[in-house]
C-alpha cells in the first residue's frame, strides 16, 4: 500500500447552518485547544518515561499502568486531552493523541532519553487534526468537498449542527480525481489536516490516502542505491549490486545533483533579507504602526519564499532520486540517518537546509515504487576507501580539496562524494565499519 497527500485551500458552504464568522471563531478555538492539548501530552509521555528510569535506577518495581492511572496510560493521556479539548469530537481528539504519540516516539529514536535532542514542542500554527471516520468527501452542485464533524454532541447541540460542509472550488483534474475515487473508496482516506495559511488568507485541507501499488517493474533485490547528502553536489548515488560484488556503471552528470543552483539562491534570498532588515530601521512612519512586525513583514515574506523554493526543490530532488532507482531496477535505497545532525554542524548552511525533509521526500516517493529505505550510521562513510576498505584520515583533505579522496594505502583515487556514496550502498556498511575500527585498535 502506498501512501499520499493532497493539499487543497477549503471554502464554507453556504447552506450550512452555522454562520460562517462563527464557524471560523470556533475553528480557531479548536486549533488553541488542540495546541495546549498536544504540549501537555508530550509533557506528559516524557515525565512518565523520565519516572520509569528513576526506579528502574534505584531499584523500584515498577507500577501497573492499571494500578495508577485505573486504565492504561495512554488512554489516561487521552482522557486528559479531552479534558483540555472540549467540545472536539473525541475520535479527532484520538487522531490527535496519535499524532503526538508518533511525534514523541519520533524523538526518542532520535535519542532524547539520551539528551541528543530535546523534547518536541508544538507551535501556535500547528494543524487541526481529523479522524478518517470524522469525514467523508461529497459531491455537490457547486462541485466536489469535505462535510467533517469538528463537535462532540454536547456542542453539536449547542451551535445546532452536526458536520460542517466546504467545498474545494479550484481543482485541477489531478485533485478532482484523487477525490472521486476517495469517494467511491477505490483509494482508502486517511486523516486530515487543518492549518491556516497566513499568506494565502485561507484554511488548507491536507487529506491523506492510501491506495494500491500496482508495479509494473520487477525491482532486484540485489541492488542497493547508496545517497551521500552534501553542499556542493546536493546528493551523489552509486548502485551497488550485492551478487556480482560490485558497482553499476553510472554518468557522473547522472548520478549527482549540482547543489550550485541552490547555493546561489539562498545567496540572493540572504542578501535580499539584510537588505530589507536594515532598509526597516529607517522605515517611514507609515511602515511602523504595529511595530516590529510591520516593519519586518516584507523581510519575513522573504524567508517564506525561501522556505516555499525549499519544499519545490527537494520534491523535485527526491522525485529525479527516486526515478533513477526506478529506472536501475534498485529494491533497496540506503541513507544517513542525521539525527542531531544540525545540533553538531558548523556549517551554516547545511544548518538552514532541510535535509530531514529531503529524505522524508525521497521516502515515501521510494515506498511508492516499492522500494525500501534503509538509513545508517554515517560515520566514517566519508574516510573509507570504497576499494580496499581502509579508513584513514588522511585520505580525504577536507582542508585543501575536500572533492578529492585518494586512498593512503591501495592508493584510489576518486570524487569524494562517489566514494561516500559507493560506502554507504554497501549493505551493513555501518557494522562493517564498526568492526573495522574495532579490529585496528
Amino acid at each position: 500500500m502506498a501512501t499520499k497527500c493532497i493539499k487543497l485551500a477549503g471554502e464554507y458552504a453556504k447552506e450550512n447552518s452555522l454562520e460562517k464568522d462563527k464557524f471560523f471563531k470556533e475553528l480557531r478555538d479548536i486549533q488553541y485547544k488542540t495546541w495546549l492539548a498536544c504540549n501537555r501530552a508530550i509533557t506528559y509521555f516524557y515525565s512518565n518515561d523520565m519516572q520509569n528510569l528513576i526506579q528502574k535506577d534505584v531499584g523500584i518495581p515498577k507500577e501497573d499502568d492499571k494500578t495508577i492511572f485505573g486504565k492504561s496510560f495512554v488512554a489516561w493521556v487521552e482522557n486528559r486531552m479531552n479534558e483540555i479539548m472540549e467540545g472536539i469530537s473525541s475520535a479527532n481528539v484520538a487522531q490527535t493523541r496519535q499524532f503526538v504519540n508518533n511525534r514523541y516516539s519520533q524523538d526518542k529514536k532520535n535519542g532524547l532519553l539520551k539528551g541528543s535532542v530535546s523534547l518536541s514542542q508544538f507551535k501556535r500554527d500547528l494543524p487541526i487534526i481529523i479522524h478518517n471516520k470524522a469525514y467523508n468527501v461529497i459531491e455537490t452542485s457547486k462541485g466536489l468537498g469535505v462535510e467533517i464533524s469538528f463537535f462532540n454532541k454536547e456542542k453539536q447541540k449547542e451551535l445546532n449542527v452536526k458536520r460542517i460542509k466546504l467545498l474545494f472550488p479550484k481543482l485541477d483534474n489531478s485533485s478532482k480525481q484523487i477525490l472521486i475515487r476517495l469517494m467511491d473508496k477505490t483509494y482508502k482516506q486517511g486523516s486530515i489536516q487543518v492549518t491556516y495559511n497566513r499568506r494565502k488568507k485561507k484554511w488548507m485541507f491536507a487529506i491523506s490516502y492510501t491506495f494500491e501499488n500496482k508495479l509494473e517493474k520487477v525491482l532486484d533485490d540485489n541492488l542497493v542505491m547508496g545517497i551521500d547528502l552534501g553542499i556542493t553536489k546536493v546528493a551523489t548515488m552509486s548502485i551497488y549490486d550485492i551478487e556480482k560484488h560490485e558497482y553499476k556503471k553510472m554518468y557522473f552528470k547522472e548520478q549527482t545533483i549540482d547543489g550550485t543552483e541552490l547555493i546561489h539562491y539562498r545567496q540572493r534570498i540572504e542578501a535580499r533579507r539584510k537588505s530589507l532588515s536594515i532598509a526597516s530601521k529607517w522605515a517611514s512612519d507609515n511602515a511602523t504602526g504595529h511595530g516590529y512586525k510591520r516593519r519586518m513583514k516584507k523581510a519575513n515574506n522573504i524567508g517564506d519564499k525561501y522556505n516555499r523554493f525549499k519544499d519545490t526543490y527537494n520534491h523535485k530532488v527526491s522525485r529525479y532520486i527516486v526515478d533513477l532507482a526506478y529506472k536501475h531496477g534498485v529494491k533497496t535505497i540506503q541513507m544517513e540517518d542525521l539525527s542531531g545532525f544540525s545540533e553538531h554542524q558548523s556549517e551554516s548552511l547545511l544548518k538552514n537546509w532541510s535535509y530531514y525533509d529531503l529524505q522524508n521526500k525521497i521516502k515515501y516517493k521510494a515506498e511508492e515504487k516499492g522500494i525500501n529505505t534503509i538509513f545508517i550510521n554515517p560515520q566514517y562513510t566519508s574516510k573509507r576507501c570504497s576499494k580496499c576498505g581502509n579508513i584513514h584520515e588522511e585520505n580525504r583533505d577536507c582542508k585543501n580539496n575536500q572533492s578529492k579522496f585518494e586512498c593512503v594505502v591501495c592508493g584510489h583515487k576518486e570524487n569524494a562524494d562517489i566514494n561516500a556514496s559507493k560506502n554507504i550502498a554497501i549493505p551493513y556498511i555501518d557494522k562493517i565499519i564498526k568492526e573495522y575500527i574495532k579490529d585496528t585498535k
